[in-house]
């Protein structure tokens, strides 16, 4: 069992407006064959900037370690993308009348913080989410008016100008939530996808949707959904 980790600073904490959020994450570092948990403190500070101390707790070392300085805007811990020995999370900035998007990264074997710009959007985007697909990055730009989602793929990881445009969703009257991606083929026909309280597989030629699973009854009010490859590899620690 995984004890808790280290408390913050009062004295750090004081000057601070309050506490916004703590959440937990976890991965792989494939480098040392490690497998570590990331909790994340987010303070807020002013004009929508948030400051954040991040502990890291290593299962190889039985250890905590602490990443301190790290400014940020709002970070979206309800959902964390797993990609390329980082953990991956959409991040705003929010302004007056406006927002601007980007990912914040956090490299599990050296324990760093990173920033990788999004695609060039148009006007009227209020949503970005993550996702992976056949092991690449995947950003979706929901669009408020006309109701609709640019799926974008990152072909070379970390290399911004290798965005690409994939489809284009064109999201039902009645939808309820943002369109997360879940896996997409390679040219984009077919696109598994998080449609709110939704589990939909969408053909980009007639644009049409296959409802395969909904949560919106019972007690749900926030589900998460990820995909895997199975693998012989042990879950057994010793």
């Amino acid at each position: 069992m995984i004890g808790s980790g280290p408390s913050p600073d009062p004295a750090h904490s004081e000057r601070l407006v309050y506490w916004v959020a703590l959440f937990h994450e976890g991965g792989h570092d494939a480098s040392t064959e490690n497998y570590k948990v990331v909790t994340i403190f987010s303070f807020t500070q002013i004009e929508g900037r948030y400051e954040n101390m991040i502990e890291v707790y290593s299962l190889k070392a039985s250890s905590w370690s602490t990443i301190q300085g790290f400014n940020s805007g709002y970070i979206n811990g309800k959902l964390v993308v797993f990609a390329n020995g980082a953990l991956h999370w959409e991040e705003c900035y929010r302004h007056r009348l406006s927002a601007s998007w980007e990912i914040v990264t956090l490299d599990l074997a050296a324990e760093r913080f990173e920033k990788i710009a999004l695609p060039i959007y148009e006007d009227g985007c209020i949503y970005w989410t993550l996702g992976v697909s056949r092991g690449y990055l995947v950003a979706c730009c929901n669009y408020d008016e006309p109701n609709r989602a640019d799926l974008w793929v990152m072909k070379e990881y970390s290399i911004e100008k290798s965005w690409t445009k994939l489809v284009t969703i064109s999201s039902p009257v009645d939808c309820r939530g943002y369109i997360s991606p879940l896996f997409a083929e390679e040219n984009g026909v077919e696109v598994l996808l998080k449609l709110g309280g939704e589990i939909s597989l969408y053909n980009s030629r007639n644009g049409s949707f296959k409802r395969l699973h909904s949560y919106l009854s019972g007690d749900f009010l926030e589900f998460q959904v990820a995909t895997y490859f199975e693998s012989f590899a042990s879950s057994h620690f010793e």
